[in-house]
């Protein structure tokens, strides 16, 4: 008789967080924000949160991994005429069962399991280095 053996958890590292859209928010107060609410695409549990927000001198696009709850925060800056250009886009989805899709290529990779999870020993802020919009229009 063969011992079935116990295949050890894998860990990979990505360099990249795909979400998916869930609901989108707008805010105003003294400047335009859009919060979005996403889950995500390559990791298999959590969620993520993510304030679009009119970029300063200062704006660093960033991510927080939280180890205590299945949460990410996510801070992207761009100048108030790109704020406006997404909101039309987003305009454009509304009536659409497509969902936004938006890819952040991070500066420091995370530990993925092969089934999905995400380790985080403490709580972690990394640089997002870019943001690609997916949008469906049609």
């Amino acid at each position: 008789m063969k011992l079935a053996h116990k295949k050890k958890n894998e860990w990979k590292k990505i360099n990249q967080v795909v979400l998916m859209v869930n609901s989108i928010d707008l805010n105003l107060k003294e400047n335009l924000e859009i919060s979005l609410d996403c889950s995500f695409e390559n990791i298999t549990k959590g969620r993520c949160k993510i304030k679009v927000l009119e970029k300063t001198k200062k704006s660093i696009n960033s991510l927080f991994v939280y180890t205590d709850k299945p949460l990410m925060e996510v801070k992207i800056f761009h100048t108030n005429s790109h704020l406006k250009k997404l909101l039309d886009f987003f305009a454009l989805n509304k009536n659409n069962n497509k969902k936004v899709k938006v890819s952040l290529e991070i500066s420091d990779s995370l530990l993925v399991s092969e089934t999905g999870y995400l380790y985080v020993k403490d709580n972690l802020q990394i640089t997002v280095n870019s943001v690609s919009w997916n949008i469906p229009i049609i």
